[in-house]
This record gives C-alpha cells, structure tokens and sequence, in this order.
C-alpha cells in the first residue's frame, strides 16, 4: 500500500444510516470496514435480537394463552425479525434463530426438530423478504413513496409471513400431512399471525431506531396542539377497549373513525409519531378484544377478533398511503420550484462570468499597457470562462442522465492512474488554498468502468472536497477492496462537513448545503447527484458520510465483477 495522505475522516456509511442514534450504529452491520471490536459488536447484536423476540413473543404467548387463543391473533416478534432483518441482515440470523428456538423450543414445549425447521424458517423468511425490498425500494426511501410501500407490503407482509407460515406448517405436520383442509387452516392463521404481527409493529420500530428514514418535508417541532391531539386519542384508543361490551351495535364502528385524527397527525407532525399510534392502537385493540372487552364485543358483532384484524389493517395501510401520496406530491411541486428557481438563479449565474468575459476582452481589445496587465485580463477570462463552462456541462449532463441520453461503454482500466490524473487536473485549485491531495491504494486497482464516467465521478468529487476542505487542508482518494470483493472509491475530506439536514438538501438536484452558500462557493448543486446516478449506472453502491466540522466521505462500492 502507497499512502500519500491520512485523513481523519470516518468510513463512509449508507446516507439513511447518516445521523443513527441507536445502538446498532456501533455494530458496522452494514459497513465494509469492521473495527476491531467487530466480532464483539455482531454478538451483542445478535444477543439483542434475541432477547427482543424471545420477551416479545413470551409476553404475546402468555396473554394470549390466558384468553385461550393459540396461535396469538397478531405476532410481534415477526416485526422485531422485519427490523433485525432491515438493520443487520444475515449477520442477525444467529440472532433471530435463537430467539425463535428459545420461544418455540423453550417455552411452547415443541420437539427439536420441529422447533428447529420452525426457527429456520422464521429467520429465512424476513432477510429473504428484505433483501427484496431493499433491492426494488425507491431511492427515496420505503415510505416516502407509494411505489416503496407497496413493495414493503409485498415484501415484508405478505412474502416473509408466507415462508414462515409454509416452514412452521411443515414442521407441525412431520409425523404425517393431514388431510387438506387441515394444512391449509394452519398455514391461513400462521400467516395472519405473522403479517398481523408485522403491520402492526415493525414500521413503529423501523422508524424510531432510524433504519429507514420518514419523509423528511412532514418533520416538524411538535406544537402543543400536536401534543394535545396525540395524548386525546391515544386516551380514547385506551378508554374504548378498556370498557366492557359496549350496549350498542353502532359502538363497533366507532374504532373506525380513529383513522380521521391519524391522517391528521400524520400529515401535521411525521409519520413516526402517527405510526407511534397506530402500534399503541393495534396492540391495545387486538388485547382488549381478546379480553372480551371493547367496542367489538358489542351485540350482533360476529367476530369480534376479525373486527380488530380489520382494524389494523385500515390504520396502517390509510397511515402509510396517505403519507406516501403527500409526500410524492410535494417532491413533484418541489421538482417545479427546483425548475422554476433554476430558470430565475441561471441568469444570474450566467450572466455574471458572461459580463467579466466580454468586457475583458473589451478591454483587452482597446487596451496599450504592459503585458503583465494583459496576461491578468487574461486570467480573468479564463477564470470566468471555465466557471462558465462548469456550470453548462453540469447542467447538460444531468439532462442526459434524465432523459436517458448518457450511456456508458465499460472497459478494463486502472483506477489509480485514473485518479491521478484527475488529482493533476485539480491541483491548481487546491494549491490556491494549499491544500494536500493525496492517493491511498495498491499500485495498480483494475477496474470494469467507462472511464470517462470514472474521470467525471472523481472529479465531481474532488471538486467538492477542494470546496469545502479547509486551508491548508487534506483530501485523500482511497482505492481498496471491498469485503464482497469488488472495488470501493472513496474521497475524503477533513473540511466543514455537512449535519443531516444538509446532507439531505445536498444530494437533491440544484440544491446545496448551508455550508457551500455560507463560504460563497457557487456551482449548480448537481454534482452529487451526477456521482449518483454515474455510479448507479455502473451498478456501484453510492454511499456517504458526513459530520459537521470533521469532514465528508463519499464512498462508491463497484461489485465483484467489475474488479480484477
């Protein structure tokens, strides 16, 4: 390894893991470069997970059990198999196995084996089904469109319940398959079980451990009327199914109307704090109706527990969908304003460097003085000149990209002196501000790429670190293999960084961070969003990190086949 430079800057994370909270930030699940205490931190999560879904479903378990209803009318360690399967992936099966063996195996008294296919299938079934879900989900995240939480639905509710319905229906048919009818009872209530489970709870727990990131245009201080709504409805959710049998047949459809300050909350506040509700509600109503209390107990009500069923389902779905819908309309109207803004800002943008240029030359044509007047009139147009010629290439090559028009013709080409050469070409700009650019990798990294999609990916970053480093600054480009084996480019920086919010506004097209108007650099904003969509383009991963006053990370994983 050749290191010219060493930044203090910290491995690149996914941008929905940007500002994690929780403690499965330490584990490095999802990251390329395990610490030291890695092999530590994978057991403690896993050790987490299993505990979590073995309490969870021992607490289920008994209560349900009290009421004589077996299997438990919704399962809520099949949310907690959803979010392990989200946060950690495989590296939380161990985890998920355990739990599962400790409930079915220890508690409820099955025979190993059949605790084992059981505990098999519950782990398989939700990384299966997350894995497909992360793969088809929206770049915006799995709730900030409809797209994405129909594919969660798909996913997480109705194929991860499926496989472990099938698996647990196999297991307690090993001495012999019943008849038909029998088979597929069991397989209906396992599946109900689990996707009654899911719905109810693991969006709840998704959104508040920051695995996946709520529409961010709906956050907002909570207000006092916020509060007020909140506290009311989850007193009247409590105080319906806390009530005997109600005397009245209209009584039943009054759960019904808490979709009405649902949307509310959800609209107003975040979808955390309404899918917060919706838990509490699901849970509250399903155990009360198991009690024998509640508005579905009331006289000519059928089947009360179908009732509360039904009433998760609404909840949830209007929860979702509701949010999902808003927020693709306010990302359509923010497109336009975007459009509109980028039409009133370009005039200026272009006309400033357009007037230096033409009246330099203006100048330089009338002008008898020395030459070193000359050649700094010179200068000036050039400078102008290419700010000019930036901001129309950004522009234009974020258009091919959009419409489609880019196209790119992969080749074997060594990725050091690709970054090399794009160090050579920077480093005026960065010895302006005596900045140090240096290369971290092997002496040559083979690389499957179009190489001038390859230039234009680590120039558009470069560009950025020199930006935002600081005077006397360090920016490193580091070329490494992977831990899939493929190749990861990463730029780094010890500059002024970005918080989450800014980070957000920067990987928007034609937006950029406070940080870059505060230090009055100009630019389109467009060039993160060019690195995107180059490295999706090429089948890289494109993730970043970034921490206010310790510096950016951007980080492109190419796969195992573009690498040699």
């Amino acid at each position: 390894m050749s290191l010219a430079v060493v930044s203090g800057a910290r491995p690149a994370k996914n941008h929905r893991e940007v500002n994690w909270l929780n403690w499965f930030r330490r584990f490095d699940l999802q990251g390329a470069q395990p610490d030291r205490l890695g092999h530590l931190h994978w057991f403690g999560a896993n050790l987490v997970a299993a505990l979590l879904y073995f309490l969870l479903g021992l607490a289920v378990g008994k209560y349900f059990s009290a009421y004589g209803l077996f299997p438990a009318p919704i399962w809520l360690p099949a949310s907690v198999a959803v979010v392990a399967a989200m946060l950690g992936g495989w590296r939380l099966a161990p985890g998920l196995f355990l739990g599962s063996m400790l409930i079915n195996y220890g508690y409820f008294g099955s025979t190993l084996p059949v605790a084992s296919l059981i505990s098999l299938t519950n782990t398989l079934g939700p990384i299966l089904a997350v894995a497909l879900v992360r793969r088809l989900e929206p770049a915006e995240g799995i709730f900030s469109r409809f797209s994405g939480v129909v594919i969660f639905i798909l996913g997480a509710v109705v194929l991860h319940p499926a496989i472990t319905a099938t698996g647990g229906t196999i297991a307690l048919n090993l001495d012999g398959l019943h008849d038909f009818t029998a088979l597929t009872g069991t397989w209906v209530s396992w599946w109900l079980c689990d996707s009654g489970g899911t719905l109810s709870f693991a969006p709840c727990l998704l959104l508040w451990l920051r695995g996946e990131r709520g529409p961010e245009e709906l956050k907002r201080p909570l207000t006092s009327t916020d509060r007020t709504v909140w506290v009311a409805v989850a007193c009247v959710v409590i105080g319906l199914f806390a009530l005997p049998p109600a005397p009245l047949a209209l009584f039943a459809t009054l759960p019904f109307l808490l979709v009405v300050p649902l949307s509310w909350i959800a609209l107003k506040t975040s979808l955390r704090a309404a899918y917060t509700l919706v838990s509490l509600a699901s849970v509250i109503a399903m155990a009360g109706t198991a009690a024998g209390v509640g508005p579905f107990h009331a006289p000519a009500a059928t089947n009360p527990l179908q009732m509360a069923g039904e009433l998760i389902v609404l909840l949830t779905m209007t929860t979702l969908t509701i949010v999902a819908l808003f927020r693709e309309r306010r990302a359509a109207e923010e497109a336009s304003r975007s459009k509109s803004m980028l039409l009133a800002t370009a005039s200026h943008d272009l006309r400033t460097p357009l007037n230096a240029i033409i009246g330099f030359a203006d100048l330089i044509r009338g002008d008898r003085d020395s030459r070193d007047q000359t050649r700094e009139y010179a200068s000036y147009i050039h400078s102008s000149g290419s700010l000019l010629l930036g901001l129309i290439n950004e522009i234009l090559d974020h258009a091919k990209i959009e419409s489609g028009k880019r196209e790119i013709s992969p080749a074997w080409v060594d990725a050091r002196m690709v970054a090399e050469a794009c160090i050579g070409i920077v480093a005026g700009r960065a010895a302006e501000k005596r900045q140090v650019i240096g290369v971290a990798a092997e002496s040559v990294v083979r690389l499957y790429a179009d190489e001038l999609a390859l230039r234009q990916i680590i120039l558009n970053l470069l560009s950025n670190a020199i930006k935002f480093a600081d005077v006397e600054g360090r920016i490193e480009v580091r070329l490494g293999a992977g831990s899939d084996g493929g190749v990861y480019l990463e730029v780094a920086d010890d500059g002024i960084g970005m918080d989450e919010e800014e980070l957000i506004r920067a990987l928007r097209p034609f937006e950029q961070g406070v940080g870059g108007r505060r230090h009055g650099e100009s630019g389109t904003g467009l060039g993160l969003a060019i690195v995107y969509r180059l490295a999706e383009m090429h089948g890289a991963g494109f993730s970043i990190s970034s921490a206010q006053n310790r510096g950016t990370v951007v980080r492109i994983s190419f796969p195992a086949g573009q690498s040699a």
